[in-house]
């Protein structure tokens, strides 16, 4: 039968696979002999030892920080004694697959490896011996599952802690770092695969909720450098996270309650507001319109108009549809001015035209007709200019002659205010 084991199932000593211990080693060697007296199922939970040993000690080299913040979301118990002595203290508090997913996520378990023990894991629950079952663990299934273990896992160098996140962003919890230091950081992450790249956006996101110092300052500068590596997901991901900030007060367990706000201004820094649901979205254009509209209605406030349009534009061109018109009402109200003229905030909201869709352009354009707040001022020549200015640039935008015809009316409408 030897000579058709894998040879994981022959292993005497560790400089066979250097990743191993002599505890795993000891693991598989008695599978070894379980299956040579016939006993496969019990074979396969030592090989499920051998391989947790060995998966909590590539997850511990790789950093302990990380993994914790890569299981934050998962279900099951995820307590890492960081005190414990042995091994096993550290994780007797970690479920097993809470272990599997989080070493998947974090890179050091690939997927081939851990559908693996997923599948001893089924075979423990519903094929061992203490549960009746037609579908009894064969020696074949040993066999097979071995040696997808032996090429995935045991094979596998361990990791490097030089070269992982935990071990280049260990400094950032220790002092707030130089300029040099930060770029040395930053060619790092630049150079990062992209397993590495979500766990340290993960970890560098955690840092800013926490607000401590110093690695929230030094996480806020490298912010922008891993974001700029992200993926789709991950950004929604960062958007997500202030949302539930702004729904759950209660999950945000800083010292100092002000994750939301730290994480608002980092999604600012990196144009990442879009990323943010649409609920919470709409309101923060919504607060942004009303300061624009407080201004708007100051007397001798056209500087205050400047201040509030950049705090609007702060956020982005990205306004939710269900905030489309509170909005636009407040940015048109002050781009086409009153009677005596208007400020220099138009040229900070024109920025807010150059990317609507037609849908858009034909709800903006009947504005002009259909908003008390935008036609309230109309009737004086000055703000009526600037508002059959803004109707003819739509017009030239839209190529369907029914909404042409549409706008024309429109500008009719403005006309004989």
């Amino acid at each position: 039968m030897s000579s058709t084991l894998p040879n994981i199932l022959t292993v005497t000593a560790t400089s066979q696979f250097p990743a191993t211990t002599d505890v795993e080693i000891t693991f598989l060697k008695d599978a070894k002999k379980l299956l040579d007296v016939g006993f496969p199922d019990h074979a396969l939970l030592n090989i499920w030892n051998a391989s947790v040993h060995n998966l909590r000690r590539r997850v511990e080299l790789y950093g302990i920080e990380l993994f914790n913040s890569a299981i934050k979301d998962e279900s099951g118990r995820k307590k890492y004694e960081i005190n414990g002595e042995t091994l096993t203290e550290r994780w007797a508090s970690v479920d097993d697959l809470v272990l599997i997913n989080g070493a998947i996520k974090l890179g050091v378990l690939n997927k081939k490896a851990g559908k693996a023990l997923e599948m001893i894991n089924w075979m423990r629950n519903h094929a061992s011996p203490a549960h009746a079952s037609d579908s009894k663990v064969e020696a074949e299934d040993v066999f097979g599952i071995a040696l997808i273990l032996q090429k995935n896992l045991f094979e596998s160098d361990m990791p490097d802690p030089g070269h992982s996140p935990s071990g280049l962003f260990e400094p950032i919890k220790k002092s707030l770092l130089s300029e040099d230091e930060l770029a040395l950081l930053k060619d790092q992450i630049s150079a990062f695969k992209l397993s590495d790249v979500r766990i340290t956006f993960g970890f560098l996101l955690d840092m800013i909720c926490k607000g401590e110092s110093p690695s929230v300052d030094n996480a806020q500068v490298l912010f922008n450098d891993v974001w700029k590596r992200a993926n789709e997901d991950l950004k929604c991901s960062a958007g997500q996270r202030y949302h539930t900030y702004m729904i759950d007060k209660d999950s945000d367990t800083s010292s100092d309650k002000g994750a939301k706000i730290r994480v608002l201004e980092a999604l600012i820094k990196v144009d990442g507001v879009k990323y943010i649901p649409d609920a919470a979205r709409a309101g923060l254009f919504r607060r942004a319109a009303k300061k624009l509209a407080s201004a708007k209605n100051t007397p001798y406030g056209w500087s205050e108009e400047v201040k509030a349009s950049k705090a609007l534009i702060q956020f982005g061109i990205s306004i939710p549809s269900i905030a489309f018109e509170d909005v636009y009402q407040e940015v048109l109200s002050v781009i086409c001015g009153n009677f005596w003229g208007r400020s220099e905030a138009y040229e900070v909201l024109k920025v807010l035209f150059g990317n609507l869709n037609t849908t858009q352009l034909m709800n903006l354009a009947r504005l002009f007709k259909n908003n008390s707040r935008v036609t309230s001022e109309l009737f004086q020549s000055k703000p009526k200019k600037v508002a059959l200015s803004i109707l003819s640039d739509i017009q030239g935008k839209i190529t369907i002659q029914s909404s042409k015809d549409e706008i024309d009316e429109i500008i009719e409408y403005v006309k004989n205010l």
